[in-house]
């Protein structure tokens, strides 16, 4: 019997609508929508060899009022995937706008090195980075990356300082088998741009920046591991500072109780200074996760930040319902007024600050 040929082009997207509302008054409130058509392609030239494309674009805007009166109108509309890749059984080579993430934490990632994922958010979704990923598997099941990334100006994951644009950064990353789990070590290279002006900077602010990070994770009955990333920049007379270190511990387990109760707990240390660790700024995190399957399609989850330093509470409570296509969230939180989050990606006016409620409906085609 012939072998039939599986290449095929789809066409497929996401719609969504939302809108969030504070308590206060004047009523803060803000509405909002966002398309992403999705392009896909997968063909086979050979046998055990593939080639694959995704093209997308994110097509997002969004109103802000108070009260009855209009604060300000903003869209967006730009490539969120563009990459292709050809894979055999062992490896993988990937190029274009694609998401690299990678580390065993789920709530705290101190290696959210090139994505900006936040657990809050309920799809998921993050700019992509524009470069190269070679993966390669081993038969032991440890498995090899290496990426270099050109054309990325803007801050990506933790970065407060851009890099410049047109000279490549490199790293890489290897994982291998460790008992009940794996331990993996990750490294990256680039050149800090202070000025966000590429090869036309000075020499003086072009500086060299290596970061180092270490993750495990087991499952010994309750799942347990362990994420850590230290970065290191060239001193400088801007004042930058020299390093910046985060640590997570976590565990999760799921309770016998009526369909499941999935508990998540992490801790996490970040710091930022001219030594490593010690002086600086220091923001220690704890963060819990709960989820439960009311039903088929019935979710909830909660989840909670402490920050003890501060003594302050960040909460959130949501309930979704999915269908084939169709997903309803519905949000609500109750934070401090004025303190952002350094897992936060939202810029500019954060409308997740004091209390409110959101309600998101999602459709996939």
């Amino acid at each position: 019997m012939a072998q039939q040929d599986s290449s095929k082009v789809t066409f497929s997207g996401q719609l969504t609508t939302w809108g969030i509302v504070q308590f206060e008054d004047p009523i803060p409130f803000q509405l909002g929508g966002r398309f992403v058509p999705t392009l896909l392609g997968n063909f086979n030239p050979a046998p055990n060899n593939k080639i694959d494309f995704e093209t997308s674009l994110n097509i997002v805007g969004s109103a802000n009022f108070t009260g009855l009166s209009s604060d300000s109108i903003s869209g967006q509309f730009k490539p969120y995937r563009v990459w292709a890749r050809y894979s055999s059984d062992h490896w993988e080579l990937r190029l274009g706008l694609q998401k690299i993430n990678f580390g065993s934490a789920k709530i705290f990632r101190p290696l959210m090195w090139f994505d900006r994922v936040d657990v809050r958010d309920p799809l998921q979704l993050t700019d992509g980075v524009y470069g190269a990923l070679v993966r390669y598997y081993f038969g032991n099941n440890s498995n090899i990356w290496l990426w270099t990334l050109i054309g990325n100006k803007k801050p990506k994951g933790f970065e407060t300082t851009g890099s410049a644009t047109w000279i490549p950064e490199l790293g890489g990353r290897f994982q291998l088998p460790a008992g009940p789990g794996e331990l993996a070590v990750s490294s990256h290279y680039r050149k800090v741009d202070v000025h966000h002006s590429n090869l036309t900077a000075p020499e003086s602010d072009l500086l060299n920046e290596t970061r180092i990070g270490l993750d495990g994770k087991w499952d010994l009955g309750i799942g347990l591991w362990f994420e850590s990333s230290v970065t290191h920049l060239q001193a400088n007379p801007e004042n930058i500072p020299r390093f910046q270190d985060s640590w997570n511990l976590g565990a999760d387990y799921t309770f016998g109780i009526g369909n499941g109760l999935g508990a998540t707990l992490e801790y996490f240390r970040y710091h930022v200074g001219d030594e490593f660790l010690v002086k600086g700024a220091t923001l220690n995190l704890i963060g819990s996760l709960f989820t439960y399957p009311v039903s088929i399609l019935d979710n909830i989850s909660a989840i909670v930040y402490f920050v003890p330093d501060r003594d302050l509470v960040f909460n959130y409570l949501s309930w979704t319902r999915t269908y084939d296509n169709w997903s309803f969230y519905a949000i609500g939180y109750w934070n401090p007024e004025s303190f952002n989050l350094i897992t936060s990606a939202s810029p500019g006016k954060n409308l997740f600050n004091g209390k409110g409620f959101e309600l998101m409906v999602n459709y996939n085609f």
